[in-house]
This record gives structure tokens, sequence and C-alpha cells, in this order.
């Protein structure tokens, strides 16, 4: 059988027993990061938690504060950040009144083809009801004829 090794501890892995952390400070005779505190992790003791609170709370610091601090104008990050900023605005803004430009255009078009449409409708519209009265008065005529009995008949002659 294979003999017990002790449980190898990585650094910044989740213990999976409480007997780890002992072993580690076994094998090594201090723990790693022990008194380090890391901003943002929990306390794990209420006398940490009393200092806490104690501790004066200190604002975030902006972006641009330290560059004012040492004096010096913003830094290369910061110019180059601008300046791609100012790239991708104008990249954009171009973009974008190219693409409202040729949607004006294509509308304006539309909107030319649209009256046109509208005028040849009208037209044929116009047309039909012409159509429709010398359609009608032709009917007439035929009426009038056919109910005429003055006119010879010619159907039996034939």
């Amino acid at each position: 059988m294979a003999a017990s090794r002790p449980p190898r501890v990585v650094p910044g892995e989740a213990s999976e027993s409480d007997s780890e952390p002992e072993l580690l400070v076994e094998t090594t005779g201090e723990a790693p990061g022990a008194g380090l505190k890391v901003p943002g992790e929990a306390s794990e003791t209420e006398e940490e938690e009393e200092e806490e609170e104690q501790r004066p709370k200190t604002p975030p610091v902006p972006a641009e504060e330290p560059a004012a601090v040492w004096g010096g104008g913003p830094s290369l990050l910061q110019q180059r950040l601008r300046e791609g900023t100012g790239r991708l605005r104008g990249a954009v803004g171009s973009a974008l009144r190219h693409s409202y430009g040729s949607a004006a255009r294509s509308l304006g078009g539309l909107g030319g083809a649209l009256s046109r449409a509208q005028v040849t409708a009208a037209a044929a519209a116009h047309c039909l009801r012409l159509a429709r009265r010398d359609l009608r008065a032709v009917a007439d005529t035929i009426d009038i004829v056919t109910a005429c009995h003055l006119l010879p008949d010619i159907r039996g002659q034939l």
C-alpha cells in the first residue's frame, strides 16, 4: 500500500477541511500572509472589526488626481486614452453622418417615387371614371334602341 503523504496546500486555494491550515503552519512554521490585511476582505476577529470601525474613512481618489499631485501633466496613458477617445468619437460621428445622410437621400427618392405613383393613380382613376361614364352612355343608347318600336323589325326578314 502507498504511504500516506501529508496533503499539499497550494497558496490561494480554498481549504477543503479545517485541518489543512494547521498542516501548513506545522510545515512552514508560519502561515503565509499572517497579519496581512487585504482591502475588502472580511475580518476574522472582533478586534479587527473594531479597528476598522475606529479607522477614519478616506474618500476614493479620482483618476486625474495622481498626476496633479506629482506636479506633472496628464500621464502618457491618459493622453493616449484622450486621443483614442477623440478618434473614436470622430469615427462614430462620421459613420452616423454617413448613414443618416444616405437614409435621408433614400427617403427623398422614395418620397419622389411615391408622389409620382400618387399622380399616376389619380390619372388612372380619372380615366376609369371617364370610361365608366362612356359605357353608361353606350348602355343607355342600346336600351333606347332596343325599346323603340318605331324601327322596322329586321330580324324576321333575314
